[in-house]
């Protein structure tokens, strides 16, 4: 009984344990359940805030979003794309200059703005330049009309002074057809004067075949009064000629007519200068030199002999020069350089001096006929070779016989021993002899001039002793000329 009794409080215990235990666990799952309840009451509690509160921002933000549709001119139920889209084009339409990378009204507001100012300032600097343009062009309407009141004084002081100058043309004119009648009347006087004058040309003309025949050369093309002064000096020299043929016949007293043009034959002509070469234009002592006007310095060469004459006598003597001038250049088409081989202190050179020369003249070529037999040197034997060497090196040539074109006739006479005693030499022929003859008497007919060999080369500026040495001198040599010597038949 005690057994069964214990068993059932140790039962009931067990079962008070048990139950006392299950309470337990039920009032902490019922703690944990009211728990997570309260807790999810307090989430969807707050989350129910949260949404309330995200409809009333998402409320604002719609409210915002259609106010600055608003503002910027679209409807509020227009897409953002369209509007995103329409901006785009009106920038790249009418704003092509608006280049920031975030295109949006802030920054085109920015630039437009900055745009702005730029404009206003160079609005500001044309509106100062415009100001500045009207000031100037008020200052120069007033300078304008200062300058049309002075023209028109001008103008007046002029129209005075042509009122003036009419009435005194008027006086002049009058004065000039008076003038002009007796111009008229004296002009009818000279034409009759002329015409007297054409008739004494005509009458002049006549005597050219009077003249000798450089002189009828130099006759052709000359003036009236140049062609009279010819006849003078023909006059002159025809009365020298005759006063120095009276002077031989009166020391011979002979009047036998062949004896008489014996002598006349052998009476050298008067042995003056036709015509210069030339004139000293200045004069340089330092190097002793000279400068020539020569007209024309065709043919002229280096290494000529010029004869200096004063500028007194026409027609000097050849042998009466004052100075020798010997070609060391040719500087242009009219003017050489010369040095000066000899002069004189008591009669020195100077500008206006003539030069003068037989062996050069720039209208032809130097021709010459060398007839007898030429010897330069001590030996016996011929130099022909030589003697046209000299001519060659002045530009002339040698031809056979005379004509028309001669300039000159170089006589180297008959030969002779080394003693001057006349000889037939060898090679020398009665043919040559009489050539000599032939030439010299043709020269005579045209008034050729005929001279020596040793004038020849005095007119080179040379002499035998030159020749004899077998050297001739160069151009420039300072060697003094022979003595002149000229002997013209």
């Amino acid at each position: 009984m005690a057994a069964s009794r214990a068993t059932v409080v140790q039962s009931l215990s067990i079962a008070l344990i048990v139950f006392v235990m299950l309470t337990f666990v039920l009032a902490i799952t019922t703690y944990l359940f009211f728990r997570q309840k309260f807790d999810a009451e307090a989430a969807t509690q707050a989350a129910a805030t949260e949404m309330a509160k995200a409809k009333a921002d998402l409320q604002t933000a719609e409210g915002e979003k259609g106010r600055l549709k608003q503002i910027l001119g679209f409807a509020e139920d227009k897409p953002v794309a369209d509007i995103e889209t329409e901006v785009n084009d009106l920038f790249e339409k009418n704003h092509e200059d608006f280049s920031a990378e975030s295109k949006s009204y802030r920054s085109f507001s920015e630039w437009l703005l900055s745009s702005n100012e730029a404009k206003d300032k160079d609005l500001k600097a044309l509106n100062a330049k415009n100001a500045q343009i009207e000031r100037e062009k008020a200052t120069a309407l007033e300078a304008a009309e200062k300058r049309r009141q002075d023209l028109e004084a001008q103008a007046r002081s002029k129209e005075e002074e042509a009122a003036a100058l009419k009435k005194d043309f008027d006086g002049r004119w009058q004065e000039h057809e008076k003038r002009s009648k007796s111009l008229t009347e004296e002009q009818q006087a000279a034409l009759a004067r002329v015409g007297r004058l054409d008739l004494l040309e005509q009458e002049i003309a006549k005597g050219e075949s009077l003249l000798s025949a450089q002189r009828q050369a130099r006759f052709k093309g000359q003036p009236a009064e140049a062609r009279v002064g010819l006849f003078f000096e023909e006059l002159k020299d025809r009365d020298k000629v005759i006063v120095r043929q009276n002077e031989l016949l009166a020391d011979l007293r002979v009047a036998d007519k062949s004896l008489q043009d014996t002598v006349l034959a052998a009476t050298p002509h008067d042995d003056r200068i036709d015509g210069f070469d030339g004139r000293i234009l200045s004069v340089n002592e330092l190097d002793r030199t000279v400068l020539l006007d020569c007209g024309s310095t065709r043919g002229l060469r280096p290494g000529l002999v010029l004869r200096v004459y004063g500028p007194g006598e026409a027609r000097p003597q050849a042998g009466d020069y004052k100075a020798v001038v010997q070609v060391v250049a040719v500087e242009s088409d009219a003017l050489a350089r010369a040095r000066i081989r000899s002069d004189s202190v008591g009669d020195p050179i100077l500008p206006g001096d003539r030069v003068a020369t037989s062996l050069w003249s720039p209208d032809g070529t130097f021709e010459a006929v060398v007839v007898g037999y030429v010897q330069l040197d001590v030996d016996a034997k011929p130099d022909m070779d030589r003697l046209q060497e000299l001519v060659e090196r002045i530009g002339g040539r040698i031809e056979p016989a005379v004509s028309s074109t001669t300039t000159m006739v170089i006589d180297a006479g008959l030969p002779r021993s080394p003693g001057g005693v006349l000889e037939r030499a060898a090679g020398w022929r009665a043919a040559d002899e009489s050539r000599r003859e032939k030439s010299i008497k043709e020269a005579r007919r045209q008034g050729i001039r005929i001279v020596s060999v040793d004038a020849f080369l005095d007119m080179l500026g040379l002499d035998r002793g030159d020749l004899d040495t077998n050297r001739l001198p160069r151009p420039g040599h300072p060697k003094a000329p022979a003595a002149a010597g000229n002997v013209a038949y």
